[in-house]
């Protein structure tokens, strides 16, 4: 065996052009798919994370119906040492409390219908960082009267810091609900929709507002890895009263996010199909040319007593050894470009950032380096070269030697 991989490894190097030609198209063929597949893969994750950590959560818990129907009378009192007892859970970074509705944001002569948060400002801060997306102004504390707006919506409220926004909704049980509030931060927010009509308030200053006394609309849960959260989601769910509450993951939540990333990723994997599909004529034509210029040279090595099945043995290791060059020179050409992407991600600018929004994507392409890209790209490419090998060995069987050796 030793003898035969001796062999192999030198006759692909005998003729080097041919060979270097070979290696080059597997090397650019698993370039393009995986960079291609690590934009997607990257662009997917920070959909997800978007959507996780800016809003949704890992797991919520709210009362029955809540999710359907965001009323303000959907909402519920959770005792305060529960919520101590899971946050205590390894599992779990941190359980915020939330209390959500909706109200008409006014400014001089500008009104919109916005989006009002209560939070418990440093508590929510763990998990949607959205102390990082202050662009100005100071962030609130869980006593203060005052407010955090999206940019976009001051920009079209011509809001500045310090100025005040009127704010009238319908309260708890009918009642009215109208405050004046000084604006002290003004937030960036990664998730479009969000960025055009979010107002955030301090969780006691938000029941002060809409009369709720200490109750919620939703319990929102911070994980420390994505994989426990259906253990947790089953634990909580055998936990609690379902009759008066339910349990909600992340998947369920952003179900129509996962629908539309499913369908771009069946557009995505037809298109790295077709690129495939050019590899793979690519490949074979490569493996054609070298199997018929080497007739003469298998029918000389079959005359002088080199067992067929032995030829069809060294004609497979070449092929393999090729193939493991190539992906190598792939993995390297590709590394450099999407580790620098990864740390750089590709920022759209023009009218690009305005369609971007209109479907609720931040405006930036992010790279995925997760290795099962680079491992799923490879095999793709073995099974393609397993595939190829079949016109080598189907010649060499059918080889008649004596035309071999006049050809």
């Amino acid at each position: 065996m030793k003898t035969i991989l001796k062999i192999a490894w030198r006759n692909i190097w005998r003729n080097k052009r041919r060979t270097l030609i070979t290696i080059a198209s597997m090397m650019f063929a698993l370039f393009f798919a995986i960079v291609m597949r690590g934009f997607q893969v990257g662009s997917y994750a920070k959909m997800k994370e978007n959507a996780i950590e800016s809003y949704s959560g890992y797991i919520q818990i709210h009362k029955k119906g809540y999710w359907d129907d965001k009323n303000i009378n959907n909402i519920f009192e959770f005792d305060q040492q529960k919520i101590k007892d899971l946050e205590s859970d390894p599992r779990i970074n941190v359980v915020i409390p939330r209390l959500e509705s909706f109200a008409l944001a006014s400014s001089g002569e500008a009104t919109k219908g916005v989006a009002v948060m209560g939070i418990f400002p440093e508590k929510e801060n763990k998990m949607t960082k959205i102390k990082s997306y202050l662009q100005e102004g100071d962030f609130i504390n869980v006593e203060d009267r005052s407010v955090l707006m999206a940019e976009e919506l001051a920009k079209f409220l011509n809001i500045n810091i310090n100025d005040t926004l009127v704010l009238f909704s319908s309260g708890y049980h009918g009642a009215t609900a109208a405050g004046l509030f000084h604006v002290k931060g003004i937030l960036k927010l990664p998730i479009p929709e969000m960025n055009r009509r979010t107002v955030y308030l301090s969780i006691t200053e938000a029941q002060n507002f809409f009369d709720t006394g200490n109750q919620f609309t939703a319990l929102a849960f911070d994980m420390n890895n994505l994989d426990d959260v259906n253990t947790v989601e089953q634990e909580l769910r055998s936990d609690i009263d379902q009759e008066n509450y339910e349990v909600m993951g992340w998947e369920l939540m952003n179900k129509e996010l996962l629908q539309m990333i499913e369908s771009d990723k069946a557009g995505g994997i037809i298109m790295i199909a077709i690129l495939y599909m050019v590899i793979a004529f690519g490949i074979l034509g490569t493996v054609l040319m070298m199997t018929n210029e080497r007739i003469r040279e298998f029918s000389m090595m079959i005359s002088i007593g080199m067992q067929k099945r032995k030829l069809i043995l060294v004609v497979i290791i070449e092929l393999i050894f090729l193939t493991i060059l190539g992906v190598i020179a792939g993995f390297i050409i590709s590394l450099p470009l999407m580790i620098y992407f990864y740390y750089n991600p590709i920022k759209f600018t023009g009218d690009v950032v305005e369609a971007m929004k209109d479907f609720n994507f931040e405006p930036i392409m992010p790279m995925s380096i997760d290795f099962q890209i680079f491992i799923n790209q490879a095999i793709v490419i073995m099974i393609i070269s397993l595939i190829v090998m079949y016109y080598p060995i189907l010649k060499i069987l059918k080889l008649n030697v004596v035309k071999g050796l006049k050809s």
